[in-house]
């Protein structure tokens, strides 16, 4: 998911002068980084060819000088030439925030004043529960593109198949997960990491976990937490003073006679792990 963003800010880095393509069209969010001569380097807006005919218009582009692009099918792009240090400087923080905030968010509005078109961008981060911004009438055409799924930022603690399914599947549908697993076990965590995108954190005993752990790992208001190991008599008073978005015990972790999720007769742990989920999505 928006893989244009890391590429746009590695054509910085490496003194490239990128040509960021917007999607202008209602209901159509996504962009695209174009090379000097339009060829696709990264994006995720579909169509073959899209910017075949934007060639001779992005050899000759001015940095500071964008322009609304049409192409075959009548759809709409904003290009905008990226150069220098100021531009790389604001992509980079886009990027830490696509990385570190529960939601991020790219505003880009434009305004048409005696023939010239002026692109004003903003960059909007959340660390909880969010609506979408009322603007003026007055803003011109302007698009809201999401830089993260923004459905919460999930830390899962724990070594056992439940802990690495949840981990997977909440990658899967857009969380931003942490898996917090100690050494040894992190292997196996990884070999699912081709069915979800999520972090792992390795830890060499669960009692070494504290405060300060959790500060170093991102833990903040608002983030959902799931622990399944047993071992988190040493942890988990500290994490429940926390003011976290939704808290849960599964597995091992979970009291006697408890049922995890909204599915209390799953049995394999993919089960499991979905109804975890869709609990924790559900009560946020």
């Amino acid at each position: 998911m928006n893989s244009w963003l890391p590429c746009l800010v590695n054509e910085l880095n490496r003194g490239k002068e990128p040509v960021l393509a917007q999607s202008l069209n209602n209901g159509e969010i996504g962009a695209a980084v174009l090379d000097e001569k339009g060829k696709v380097l990264a994006g995720d807006i579909g169509g073959t060819g899209v910017f075949r005919g934007a060639k001779k218009l992005i050899e000759s582009m001015i940095p500071g000088q964008p322009l609304v692009a049409v192409s075959a099918d009548k759809r709409r792009f904003l290009l905008d030439k990226q150069v220098g240090e100021k531009d790389l400087n604001f992509w980079k923080e886009a990027l830490t925030g696509r990385e570190e905030a529960w939601g991020a968010w790219l505003l880009t509005m434009t305004f048409t004043a005696d023939d010239s078109l002026r692109v004003v961008r903003h960059l909007l981060a959340a660390h909880g529960p969010w609506t979408t911004p009322e603007l003026p009438p007055d803003a011109g055409e302007w698009s809201l593109m999401p830089l993260n799924a923004a459905l919460g930022r999930l830390f899962v603690f724990g070594d056992d198949e439940v802990a690495f399914e949840t981990a997977a599947l909440g990658g899967r549908i857009g969380l931003k997960v942490t898996l917090v697993t100690p050494k040894g076990r992190d292997v196996r965590a990884r070999s699912l990491q081709n069915v979800g995108s999520f972090k792992i954190e390795s830890v060499d005993k669960w009692k070494l976990l504290d405060s300060g752990s959790f500060e170093r790992l991102g833990l903040k208001t608002g983030v959902f937490v799931l622990v399944t190991t047993k071992d988190n008599s040493t942890f988990l008073a500290d994490m429940e003073k926390l003011e976290l978005g939704w808290f849960g015990l599964a597995g091992e972790a979970a009291p006697p006679g408890t049922k995890s999720g909204i599915f209390p007769q799953a049995q394999s742990p993919a089960q499991k792990a979905l109804g975890i989920i869709t609990e924790m999505l559900g009560n946020a």
